[in-house]
């Protein structure tokens, strides 16, 4: 798997995941979705530590569905009625030979446990999946279903999918979301794209105390070490996906190469913390002699990063290559 794909895993929710590998998969400009990725952290703060929220609820303002439709990829949804086994088939395969693609929240105790355990614990926990083609074998129908990651991918049987929605909660397993791909109009997602990034840029603040928190809670010793360091896992996922996803979309439009590199080292060490701390959470045990430091230097990369954003002086002009090329761009 890239390191790209990796990346979007860190920093978005399941449907963004899963939508962003099929737009990777259709070769699809991605990185332009990424313009604004890089969210304060003040946000990340008051998601993890103020409201207690797990990061696999975090939305943020990054892929929009206003900004889906810059790549002309649109969304509907539809509350299906109460449908025989049949005519949910029926329904599945219409619109999958129409070329369109199908979000469907299931009951986890039905589908594939692809997705680490861990995070589903509970008996009839919902999650997303996207269906993206189905073939016959003999008598059966089978579906392609993409889940997180790039290797989550097989044809199931239909009784699964079936199983997943009929035996889920219906206010959230009737409700089918169906995206459609079309062409790009170049000219018009340049344009957008650079208004965009501009107000973005505009509306930036953070004040950085969420390194300070962490800093605080690498000197604690927690009486529950999983929850306590699966918490700080998450934080720092969101850190380096975002710094990582953002600085690929400057690399993609040429914006300065130095902001690309410390941005890129900053991703960097997010992902080495995140990833002591994934160990954490099952040893209980981390090294304060080190990630101390690299908290402390990765919020002064993170304050210098985002002085160059907001400064007056940054200028950019965003240079798109033609979007018809292949897409053979990423990391």
């Amino acid at each position: 798997m890239s390191d790209l794909l990796s990346y979007i895993s860190y920093f978005y929710e399941c449907r963004k995941i899963q939508l962003l590998l099929l737009l990777h998969e259709k070769k699809l400009p991605v990185e332009l979705l990424f313009y604004n990725a890089y969210e304060s952290t003040n946000l990340f703060y008051d998601h993890l530590f103020v409201q207690d929220q797990s990061r696999w609820s975090y939305d943020g303002y990054s892929i929009t569905r206003e900004d889906l439709e810059l790549l002309n990829v649109h969304m509907e949804e539809l509350i299906i009625p109460i449908l025989s086994e049949d005519e949910l088939d029926l329904l599945l395969k219409e619109r999958l030979i129409n070329n369109q693609f199908i979000y469907i929240w299931g009951n986890l105790d039905y589908l594939p446990h692809w997705v680490y355990g861990r995070d589903y614990l509970v008996k009839g926990s919902l999650h997303s999946v996207l269906i993206k083609d189905y073939q016959m074998n003999e008598d059966k129908t089978l579906y392609l279903l993409q889940d997180n990651f790039p290797e989550y991918c097989d044809y199931v049987d239909s009784s699964i999918i079936k199983n997943a929605i009929f035996k889920g909660d219906p206010e959230w397993t009737h409700l089918l979301t169906f995206v459609r791909l079309s062409g790009i109009d170049e000219q018009t997602i340049i344009e957008s794209i650079t208004n965009k990034f501009t107000v973005w840029r505009q509306n930036l603040v953070d004040d950085f105390q969420f390194y300070d928190h962490i800093q605080y809670l690498i000197e604690q010793e927690p009486n529950d070490p999983h929850a306590f360091y699966e918490r700080l896992e998450h934080a720092l996922s969101l850190v380096s996906g975002s710094r990582y996803l953002f600085s690929r979309f400057l690399e993609y439009t040429g914006v300065s190469e130095e902001l690309v590199a410390s941005l890129d080292r900053c991703g960097q060490i997010a992902k080495r913390m995140k990833d002591a701390f994934t160990k954490a959470a099952i040893s209980g045990k981390i090294n304060r002699s080190k990630l101390s430091p690299l908290c402390t230097e990765l919020k002064h990369l993170e304050m210098e990063c985002f002085q160059t954003l907001t400064s007056d002086n940054f200028a950019p002009i965003l240079s798109i290559p033609t979007l018809t090329s292949s897409s053979s761009r990423s990391k």
